[in-house]
């Protein structure tokens, strides 16, 4: 990444609102973090390749569902990054943090299966502690960036939104935890959906109307379109693969 010091361009020292750093290319560090999150993919897919044994409703939905969840896990973690990262000690730990979602990630979503949700709520409870924590650090992270520019109230209040939002939404997966139980109806999990989907909104929107926060002049297309092809150069691996299967003999 770039300096460690400060968070915001020399823009600072000449104008009341000041100007973070932009960088138009990712570092290895996120790229690494990209490769986290198809490997995920690619792990979920395998475990729960499509054959006779699942129905093909489930298995889209089970794919979807968790897609879905990890995709915008990953947005939230980009959008802090390409904006406010740096290279120090404390955006290290907390990458490191999130490279440590991502694993467990990994781990839970071989039995993720919201289909059979008496057998699999202690999973779902897993992924609800997963999603609070991942949100826990990156509101450290805003915090940790709303103290470079507190002397400038324009600033930090759009970040305030984002600090928020995300707090709500950690609020309220914690919360959720309890309800999955062996006797529950296994339908909570899509209240995350809409946690997700919220907290994205809210972030786009506080991000649009304050300038010094928005994404001009960031990365994230470069992020997304890598991400993407990754994505699916990974999936024709996996068509491949499944080929022969669509083809007996």
């Amino acid at each position: 990444m770039e300096k460690s010091e400060p968070v915001v361009s020399d823009r600072e020292d000449r104008s009341s609102t000041p100007a973070f750093r932009q960088r138009e290319e990712a570092s290895s560090i996120e790229l690494f973090y990209d490769l986290f999150f198809v490997a995920n993919l690619t792990s979920f897919t395998t475990v729960h390749a499509i054959d006779d044994s699942e129905s093909l409703y489930a298995a889209i939905t089970s794919y979807i569902g968790f897609f879905a969840i990890l995709w915008f896990t990953w947005l939230q973690v980009v959008l802090y990054d390409i904006r406010f990262g740096v290279d120090s000690l404390f955006e290290r730990l907390a990458k490191l943090i999130h490279f440590g979602v991502m694993v467990t990630f990994a781990v839970v979503g071989t039995r993720f299966n919201p289909s059979m949700p008496h057998e699999t709520y202690i999973t779902m409870r897993q992924l609800s502690l997963v999603l609070v924590v991942s949100r826990l650090v990156l509101i450290c992270q805003y915090i940790s960036a709303m103290l470079w520019v507190r002397k400038h109230p324009n600033i930090t209040a759009p970040i305030k939104v984002h600090v928020i939002a995300l707090a709500v939404g950690a609020a309220l997966c914690l919360g959720f935890f309890f309800t999955f139980t062996a006797t529950s109806s296994g339908q909570a999990y899509i209240v995350w959906y809409v946690i997700i989907v919220m907290e994205a909104l809210a972030i786009f929107i506080s991000s649009s109307r304050w300038e010094a926060v928005s994404f001009a002049n960031t990365n994230l297309n470069e992020r997304c379109g890598l991400l993407t092809l990754i994505i699916l150069g990974e999936g024709i691996i996996v068509l491949t693969k499944n080929l022969p299967s669509f083809f007996p003999p």
